[in-house]
């Protein structure tokens, strides 16, 4: 016991009789961890940003001029089939008086003595689904249908958003991947310049019939030192970050959505930091002593 206590304050007297270096790998794997948590939570929330837009999605049908209330309530339902689609709504005739009265101040049948607005439906689509939604195919099946007879959708604005969102889930394992490479040159580096400062002590040790395994825990220690102090700092600026999106949000848009914070996510970043500066420490240590 009193061995590995031993053991464990030379680590963490290492980390701060070398100061200057364990501040500069801190703050590095500081910022390093940090967008990786920035990285986690945006992702965490994505399908939020992606659940509102997805609610702003409007496909407008407007069914022929002969189909009356009745039978366009049949052809909601069928059109509620689709798969893709979460709701749709009628608009009747005398709903649509209503409406384009509404918007431009004029009774249409006082100007031309009959209503020449058609039966219409608003379609909207799913949410809450994970994967890209595709509407092209939705926009097909409604086509399909011999009664309608124009369709009104932003295809444009939909299909880039859905891209973006792809582009977005598809890409974030190789960047995240890239900083934990650093994060892991960052932790093999430092422990790497704390040995050499230390290579006369190291030898000594080893004359003397130290083991290996005996050389490498207080630089093992000291790597989860350094870890250990970033990522406790990545914790409440996380949480800053989090709490000025949020006012921004709150204040300075419209947006119906609120960032929060996965408390998963530190515990992610505590064992991804863990494994870092234990493989990183250990390969730096082992480099030497070959």
């Amino acid at each position: 016991m009193e061995k590995i206590l031993y053991l464990v304050s030379e680590g963490v007297k290492n980390t701060w009789r070398h100061k200057v270096t364990a501040i500069t790998a801190i703050i590095s794997l500081f910022i390093a961890l940090y967008i990786v948590g920035v990285l986690a939570t945006a992702g965490y929330n994505t399908h939020k940003v992606l659940y509102y837009l997805r609610s702003k999605y409007k496909i407008e049908v407007f069914f022929k001029q002969n189909v009356s209330n009745e039978q366009a309530v049949g052809l909601i339902h069928k059109i509620k089939k689709i798969n893709g689609v979460r709701t749709s709504t009628i608009i009747e005739k005398e709903d649509a008086i209503r409406i384009f009265k509404d918007q431009f101040g004029e009774n249409i049948i006082a100007l031309l003595g009959y209503n020449p607005l058609p039966v219409s439906a608003v379609v909207n689509v799913e949410r809450s689904r994970r994967d890209p939604l595709k509407v092209e195919p939705i926009i097909k099946e409604i086509r399909s249908i011999p009664q309608v007879e124009e369709i009104r959708y932003q295809g444009n604005l939909i299909n880039k958003i859905e891209k973006n969102y792809k582009l977005i889930i598809d890409n974030f394992p190789y960047l995240s991947g890239v900083i934990i490479l650093v994060a892991l040159l960052i932790i093999y580096n430092t422990i790497k310049l704390s040995v050499y400062s230390r290579k006369n002590l190291i030898n000594n040790l080893r004359l003397i019939g130290a083991s290996h395994m005996f050389i490498k825990i207080p630089f093992v220690i000291e790597g989860l030192c350094i870890g250990f102090i970033s990522a406790g700092l990545v914790y409440p600026f996380l949480l800053l970050t989090i709490e000025v999106i949020n006012y921004f949000i709150i204040n300075f848009s419209s947006l119906g959505i609120i960032v929060s914070f996965d408390p998963f996510i530190i515990l992610w970043i505590v064992a991804l930091v863990s494994i870092i500066s234990v493989i990183g420490s250990y390969k730096a240590v082992s480099s030497f002593l070959k």
